[in-house]
């Protein structure tokens, strides 16, 4: 697999994310649940790209395509923080994976609004550009940053969120929460931040951090410890490894 080609692939995503007329056709799908015309394009434009080069391969996508049966196939998030895309916040991104045999061997997570894109293959190393990356070292949670995902489908659960909020922004130095899962995970790989926390996480919204963040040197699971991109809603946790047992711990 030639991760310098798919790279390419998902660099072409970006005129869609900078075109506004896409960005300002918006669908609502549900409680603070949005698809704009530029996340149906993304999709559409890497569907056909991808099967061209890698025919072989599946897709599994946040906007209605799901092909899982073959041994190798691509998870993908068009656009992971489009109410953040909707408000020009910058904070948003392409993320596609690749599971074989249910395991994430290859990720790329790329902001073209920052020109950043994140990329990792499974014993090869993680990368921002082209610069290698690496989990921050703190062994003590009070000296970690962490980013957590309220996840505002889920509303009706507040008082629950809050509360790990809570739990998170005392036990550590901090606490941010940028609206776009992929973009923290990849933050936690290259150690802008040390913990992450992210309730109902569907496959798409982590996929490609997976390898990204575990060739970093970091953990990324379950709170149970465990990982199976087949459960459609995951509370995920991320660590820089370090801290992962003591963070996990906190949650539970």
């Amino acid at each position: 697999m030639n991760i310098e080609k798919i790279k390419q692939i998902v660099l072409g995503c970006g005129d869609y994310l900078f075109d506004t007329v896409l960005k300002n056709d918006v669908t609502k799908k549900g409680d603070s649940d949005y698809v704009t015309k530029a996340d149906v394009a993304v999709q559409s434009y890497l569907f056909e790209a991808l099967k061209k080069e890698f025919p072989h391969i599946g897709f599994l996508s946040e906007e209605g395509i799901k092909n899982t049966e073959y041994s190798q196939y691509w998870i993908l998030d068009p656009i992971d923080g489009t109410t953040n895309f909707m408000h020009e916040l910058n904070m948003s991104a392409v993320s596609l994976g690749l599971c074989s045999e249910g395991e994430i061997v290859m990720g790329i997570i790329y902001n073209p609004f920052t020109n950043e894109l994140f990329r990792a293959e499974k014993g090869k190393g993680a990368y921002l550009n082209d610069k290698k990356i690496e989990c921050s070292k703190y062994s003590r949670l009070s000296d970690c940053l962490g980013l957590y995902e309220f996840n505002a489908y889920k509303k009706n659960e507040c008082e629950e969120a809050l509360l790990y909020a809570k739990k998170i922004y005392l036990s550590c130095q901090d606490l941010r929460t940028f609206g776009s899962a992929a973009l923290e995970l990849a933050y936690v790989a290259c150690g802008r931040a040390d913990v992450f926390f992210g309730r109902y996480l569907k496959p798409w919204d982590y996929a490609a951090a997976v390898v990204i963040i575990s060739e970093a040197g970091g953990r990324i699971a379950d709170l149970c410890g465990n990982l199976d991109m087949t459960v459609f809603e995951q509370h995920i946790v991320a660590s820089n490894g370090v801290v992962h047992n003591e963070f996990a711990e906190l949650l539970k």
